[in-house]
């Protein structure tokens, strides 16, 4: 194979080399840089075409990039040198309230995102009777927890930076793949402005192509050229000898066999001297769907040469099913978008807040710069002097007790002064700029409740707690976008540890050993490449603040306390809601001696329960010998009527048998915790009231006829069922 790809390949030489699909697709696969293989006329076209490619795209970002601008200029309060309207030196005050709105985002979605023990959870779906799908997803949990922590180091200082930039922008992307120099798997954002797609597209996987623009300093870009990754490039001479390199990284698709289908790559150009210096696949051998055919083919069949007795080869042809072409390849994923907001005119890029607070914010500083400089005309003052006057011009300072002579003729000064009147902050901007701060803080979900602030007011938990979701309705949607993205984001790590995680290291990280004490082997591959499971963050989108978890823990405690929760699993809770761990430990042991008396009550409870149920035996002896004498000694009506009253007497006495039997089938532990039925007075704690006399007398509702003697039921408690 590659003897066919020897050559380089000139756009104005010869076809290319014949080679059949799934060759060519094994030699891309396989290449460290298929540049290599084709001569520079090809690469020129390759190197304009991406370029072309991606001046478009940005041009269809080019409202997204004004808005993303101006959000993050607004945020970091960027001012100008020096204001010179309305006049030189004039206030320019900055109001941080994008920023403000960013730091509350931060500081709610960072602590939730980055918890401080578990970050990553696989969630299993069908069943499980074994337990080995769950053992499964508890190990691809803990070591992708591992390497968010440890392993990938810049992945939590990343994700800050990502949670602190994405609500000023709108929409952020974050990159990840495998890094075969550190071996082992790499996260990046990409700062903004620097990713480039179609404002049209909807997702990344609808997309033709998307672009991403990097720097490179020289010691760098010569690193890759020896280690084969680049070609050959002449840098760009700058002022700085050992200044950056600008390149496009282009995941778009290209028809380097000539085959009339577009095949995904990556195509890396730099962009001083428009030179491709790398192409690679964007797919693996199997993302490729080929198209097959039935063809007849000759082949050769070895057989018995009956002369000889030797074996010859017969020619023979039949039907065989060949690869003829390609019908489809599935580009790989590489990136994960983050977004705030959807884009109001549904494009890709979405809507941050130097978008929607942009003008709210520009409006604050404005009034507020207002209202400074009246202050500041109405503390100066100023006026016209007349020429009789003889005073120098500017600011006259006193001090205090002073008086300073003028050269006047007796004449009164104030005739010949006519002082201007600055009327100082208006009352009615004042409140303009409360209502556009409000409608700001507003918007940015930053209330008063939100920042921790109840105004010295005592509330329930119930009444925080709804304060609370309400005030958090927007950040709540912002947050489960976020949810979603991390999702996808774990997915793909997984799909990077399926092929790359080394089986050694994942089982010396587990350190599992069965029941023998031998170490246990686990196939990374086979863990991370099921189809049965997802990989989910282990935060909740719907409670992102200590003070939801808090809220909802007071709540529990109260709930609890009323008799309608288990005291000790609310306990529990409240203690995970603040974050202290190893709550088992702090559960009191049980005291042996009131164990055992626990367990003496339990015996003595099914001792008395036995002799009930004996009780109702004999009594229903006593009620079928009553029933007998009944039929002898009274009319056909009579006993009838009787009999009924018998039957239902009856029936009463085998309830409570059967659930007398069906407790003590339950054991002690059904027994001893029936606090719903254990209240009543005369209550023996195990749903079982105390001993009742009954006489068939009462019962029946009148003497019995001669013959039927009483049937007493001394003693028989009546259970509740």
């Amino acid at each position: 194979m590659d003897e066919e790809f020897q050559e380089p390949y000139e756009a104005d030489e010869v076809d290319t080399p014949e080679v059949s699909p799934e060759a060519f697709v094994a030699f891309v696969t396989e290449s460290q840089n298929i540049a290599a293989e084709f001569g520079d006329a090809k690469l020129a076209e390759i190197a304009r075409q991406v370029i072309d490619d991606h001046a478009m795209d940005r041009a269809s970002m080019a409202d997204w990039l004004t808005e993303m601008q101006r959000g993050l200029d607004l945020a970091q309060l960027k001012k100008a040198d020096r204001k010179a309207y309305p006049f030189d030196g004039a206030s320019n005050v900055k109001y941080p309230l994008i920023t403000t709105a960013i730091l509350q985002f931060n500081a709610r979605a960072y602590p939730a995102i980055v918890p401080a023990d578990q970050t990553v959870r696989a969630k299993v779906y069908g069943s499980d009777a074994g337990g080995m799908k769950a053992a499964r997803a508890e190990r691809i949990s803990s070591h992708m927890s591992w390497q968010l922590a440890v392993q990938i180091e810049e992945w939590e200082a990343d994700t800050d930076q990502l949670l602190t930039i994405l609500p000023a922008v709108g929409t952020l992307v974050r990159k990840v793949w495998y890094d075969p120099v550190l071996g082992r798997p790499r996260l990046r954002v990409i700062e903004p402005g620097k990713f480039i797609v179609n404002d049209k597209v909807k997702s990344l996987s609808d997309a033709p192509r998307c672009s991403e623009e990097f720097s490179l300093f020289p010691p760098e870009v010569e690193a890759n050229v020896r280690e084969g990754q680049f070609l050959e490039v002449e840098l760009e001479e700058t002022q700085d000898a050992q200044g950056p390199q600008d390149f496009i990284e282009q995941h778009c698709r290209i028809d380097l066999d000539d085959d009339g289908f577009y095949e995904p790559y990556i195509v890396t150009v730099h962009v001083p001297s428009e030179k491709v210096v790398r192409i690679v696949a964007d797919f693996e051998p199997g993302d490729v769907k080929y198209k097959r055919e039935t063809q007849m083919v000759e082949t050769a069949v070895q057989v018995v040469d009956p002369m000889t007795g030797g074996m010859v080869d017969v020619p023979i042809i039949q039907p065989q099913e060949v690869v003829t072409g390609i019908l489809n390849i599935t580009r790989n994923t590489y990136f994960v978008p983050y977004h705030f907001w959807p884009s109001l005119n549904g494009g890709f890029w979405g809507t941050g807040l130097g978008t929607l607070l942009g003008d709210i914010s520009e409006a604050v500083d404005t009034i507020i710069n207002m209202q400074l400089d009246a202050a500041h005309f109405a503390a100066l003052g100023g006026g016209f002097l007349g020429s009789d006057i003889r005073l120098k011009g500017g600011a006259q300072r006193f001090r205090p007790g002073e008086w300073k002579p003028i050269p006047t003729k007796g004449m009164d000064i104030r005739q010949g002064m006519v002082p201007v009147t600055f009327g100082g902050a208006d009352a009615v901007l004042f409140q303009m700029l409360g209502l556009l701060i409000e409608a700001g803080r507003e918007m940015a979900s930053v209330k008063d409740i939100m920042t921790g602030d109840t105004g010295n007011k005592n509330m329930t938990a119930t009444t925080t707690l709804a304060l609370i979701e309400q005030g958090m309705m927007v950040f709540t949607a912002v947050y489960k976008r976020i949810y979603r993205s991390l999702r996808s984001e774990f997915g793909l790590l997984a799909r990077v540890n399926a092929g790359t995680v080394d089986p050694q290291a994942y089982n010396a990280f587990h350190d599992e050993t069965d029941a023998e004490g031998q170490p246990m082997q686990h196939d990374p591959q086979q863990d991370y490449g099921a189809t049965d499971m997802d990989i989910v963050p282990v935060a909740d989108p719907r409670s992102v603040t200590k003070m939801q978890d808090a809220a909802k823990a007071q709540l529990i405690m109260e709930l609890s306390g009323a008799g309608l929760l288990d005291k000790a699993e609310a306990a529990k809770r409240v203690l995970e809601a603040a974050d202290i761990s190893d709550t088992e430990s702090l559960v009191p042991e049980p005291d042996p001696a009131q164990g055992q008396m626990q367990q003496m009550q339990m015996q003595a409870m099914q001792a008395d329960l036995s002799q009930k149920m004996a009780d109702i035996e004999l009594t229903l002896a006593k009620v079928e010998e009553a029933k007998v004498n009944a039929m002898k000694d009274m009319s056909d009506i009579k006993s009838a009527e009787f009999r009924d009253r018998l039957d239902g007497l009856k029936t009463m006495l085998e309830a409570s048998r059967d659930g007398i039997r069906e407790t003590l089938a339950g054991g002690a532990g059904r027994m001893a915790r029936q606090p719903r039925d254990a209240g009543g007075a005369g209550g023996n704690g195990a749903g079982l009231q105390g001993p009742q006399e009954f006489d068939v007398t009462g019962i029946l509702g009148g003497q019995p006829p001669a013959g039927v003697g009483e049937v007493g039921l001394t003693g028989i408690g009546a259970v509740q069922r």
